[in-house]
């Protein structure tokens, strides 16, 4: 919901004192009860229609239901992330991204005495399941509402409650796999950074792209994000967990590019050699001629190699971001060559679909139930 963990906590906050008002009091609350409430204090305008939305959403959810605690830095939130932690979690958002959780309070007892008795991630994520059906226990996993003050409503889905995957359809979206080289010859800065492509699930089109997520830090490694299109465009679906990638690689033989600091073909301080000038060049000219999911990667313009856009990279490494974008852009060139071992291994589909869970942290049953909203 926000680029930093100061202004995620005020946010989250936020949504917290807005659902315990709205949900407990039946009354929304003003910005001028947010503001005083101490939670949110400086929340600029447009936040509080995302509350109201977020709100709205949520009470529809729940119904006539009330009597809850409402928990993000204490109560039962972190009574069950530190439990999970002893069952042996080591990134809480792998496991179950809730921001807030919702609890009854004439059950929190009862629900603690519980969550101790569990002996394995999947138990308490079973656990957590049942209350979730039977709205006893809520977590809330909050995404930004893409133009608040336009939108009609916040969506609401549930995740990792047991729902079939088998029968769902994913396919490529004919031509839109790119990796531009395209860049600035005054400062050799890359137009993008990243690798990206759109494929559809069910007939709603989905959007990826690949890329360091902080150009400004060169050894920042490449991520794969995926957001919505279409009629359900708005929140990002999020980052896609390596817990859900590296495993599924590996059934191939295969593992993720190393990120620039520890890549052998990449100089985090721009001074390239020009034996990793040509590793470069040789596996652009590699992957020209190759097809992924059925189509051709778009380059940009044909006349620029790699070569080309680390010499101008390092005649301009001063520059803000020039390295991080080229490293951003090699890095995802090893990607593509990933992507067509997949391809040719008649698995591309497979990992569309391993991607796209691994975004919604729905790909194994160590995936912890919550709700999103967004």
């Amino acid at each position: 919901m926000a680029t930093n963990a100061i202004e995620t906590a005020k946010q989250e906050r936020g949504s917290n004192f807005v659902f315990e008002h709205y949900i407990e009091k039946g009354k929304m609350p003003t910005v001028q009860d947010v503001i005083a409430s101490d939670v949110y204090p400086d929340m600029p305008a447009e936040w509080y229609v995302v509350y109201r939305l977020q709100a709205i959403a949520l009470k529809k959810y729940l119904g006539p239901r009330k009597g809850f605690q409402y928990s993000r830095d204490k109560g039962m939130m972190p009574f069950i992330e530190r439990h999970a932690t002893k069952l042996g979690v080591s990134t809480k958002d792998a496991w179950n991204p809730m921001d807030v959780l919702l609890t009854k309070k004439s059950l929190v007892t009862k629900i603690e005495k519980e969550v101790r008795k569990t002996t394995s991630v999947v138990e308490l994520n079973n656990l957590m399941a049942q209350y979730l059906k039977m709205k006893y226990m809520i977590p809330i996993s909050l995404k930004a509402i893409k133009n608040p003050k336009t939108a009609k409503a916040a969506i609401l889905e549930e995740a990792n409650m047991g729902g079939d995957q088998s029968g769902v359809k994913f396919d490529m979206v004919q031509g839109s796999m790119k990796c531009l080289l395209d860049f600035d010859e005054r400062t050799g800065l890359l137009d993008t950074g990243e690798l990206a492509y759109d494929f559809m699930i069910d007939g709603n089109e989905c959007h990826v792209q690949a890329r360091s997520f902080r150009y400004s830090i060169p050894s920042t490694g490449v991520q794969t994000d995926l957001t919505p299109k279409g009629r359900l465009s708005g929140a990002k679906i999020g980052k896609v967990s390596v817990a859900a990638m590296d495993p599924w690689l590996q059934t191939l033989g295969l593992q993720r590019p190393k990120g620039p600091s520890q890549n052998p073909n990449i100089n985090v301080n721009g001074d390239f050699t020009n034996a990793q000038v040509s590793y470069w060049n040789n596996l652009y000219a590699k992957l020209k001629t190759k097809r992924i999911g059925g189509q051709k990667i778009k380059f940009g313009n044909p006349f620029v190699t790699p070569g080309t856009i680390i010499v101008a990279a390092m005649e301009n490494k001063n520059t803000r971001n020039v390295l991080g974008r080229l490293n951003s852009k090699l890095t995802v060139l090893e990607w593509l060559d990933i992507y067509t071992q997949i391809d040719q291994k008649g698995k591309w589909n497979e990992w569309l679909k391993t991607i796209y869970y691994g975004a919604k942290k729905e790909f194994s049953d160590e995936n912890g139930p919550f709700i999103k909203i967004y």
